[in-house]
């Protein structure tokens, strides 16, 4: 199938696609993202409509995008958001762990979405479950209120607001959903118009907006902006590993809260996502306590 429009850019010196696209996904079959060996399909709504694009990168560090789709013809400006391309290269204050790791991975940027709504259902997946769960949940969700991409590819287009808001929280359940985030997600869905302002405020601002919403807290608001909206600020609070990552791999301290980490990411004045963001770049963990300290202390992972 010929596609709708076509487009063509030079990938900025040192760009890393497949890192900076890797958390485009929520898990390996996610209906509405694809990675293949040369790039990856996502279908996408846009203001203009929906749209389907097919990225590839070639040994010249071009990128070609086929996109196909009511939006196809406006996607080249939101193509190049969420792939970080008119995002400069980071460049940190001075410190000798995140200097390294700048070396290995000069090339991450942060993905802008745009599209509030998706970040946020995709986040509150996320709330107290499994990396596994939130994902099949997530495929199901799409796969139920979700639309056909337009396209060759067999990809579907994320729910609409208008459909999340169409079904009972019962029925959100019935795909695996717990309660209590089935219900934040419906508080979003009947917000989102509201919400979506949050693409356009100061950082500050968008995190307190996205807070309005019951079941909506800090640590979703951080990383729907940190994740989807590539801003460089947020600081996650309220994660489990999160700490233990940051302290470890910053200060060599197997342990460590939120207050700690907030200590080590102040040297990174505005951009202590893009140190967070680095950190999973380098698949950093802390060490997991002993088996036999955790039945002595009942710890659990």
């Amino acid at each position: 199938m010929e596609p709708d429009a076509t487009y063509r850019w030079d990938s900025p010196d040192g760009y890393d696609f497949f890192e900076t696209t890797r958390l485009l996904r929520t898990g390996g079959n996610d209906p509405t993202v694809r990675r293949v060996q040369e790039g990856l399909w996502r279908a996408a709504r846009l203001p203009e409509g929906p749209v389907t694009v097919r990225i590839t990168v070639d040994a010249g560090a071009s990128i070609a995008v086929r996109a196909w789709g009511e939006g196809a013809n406006s996607a080249g400006p939101y193509v190049r958001r969420w792939l970080g391309l008119e995002e400069p290269a980071w460049c940190l204050p001075d410190h000798p762990v995140t200097n390294r790791l700048l070396h290995e991975h000069p090339g991450i940027r942060l993905n802008d979405t745009g599209d509030v709504f998706e970040g946020l259902v995709t986040t509150i997946l996320q709330q107290q479950v499994t990396w596994q769960e939130a994902a099949f949940t997530w495929r199901r969700l799409v796969e139920e209120l979700g639309e056909v991409a337009p396209g060759p590819r067999e990809l579907r287009l994320a729910p609409t607001p208008r459909a999340v808001r169409s079904v009972s929280v019962d029925r959100l359940m019935l795909l695996g959903i717990g309660r209590q985030r089935a219900k934040t997600i419906q508080e979003v869905a009947f917000s989102a118009k509201g919400l979506q302002r949050a693409a356009e405020l100061p950082t500050d601002e968008a995190m307190s907006l996205l807070q309005h919403v019951r079941g909506v807290g800090p640590w979703t608001a951080a990383f729907v902006l940190g994740l989807r909206l590539a801003r460089p600020e947020p600081i996650v609070r309220g994660d489990l590993k999160l700490p233990h990552a940051v302290c470890w791999a910053l200060a060599g301290e197997p342990r460590g809260d939120d207050e700690r980490m907030a200590e080590l990411l102040a040297p990174f004045p505005g951009q202590g996502f893009q140190v967070i963001r680095l950190i999973y770049a380098a698949r950093i963990e802390a060490p997991r306590r002993s088996h036999k300290r955790e039945i002595r202390f009942g710890f659990l992972r």
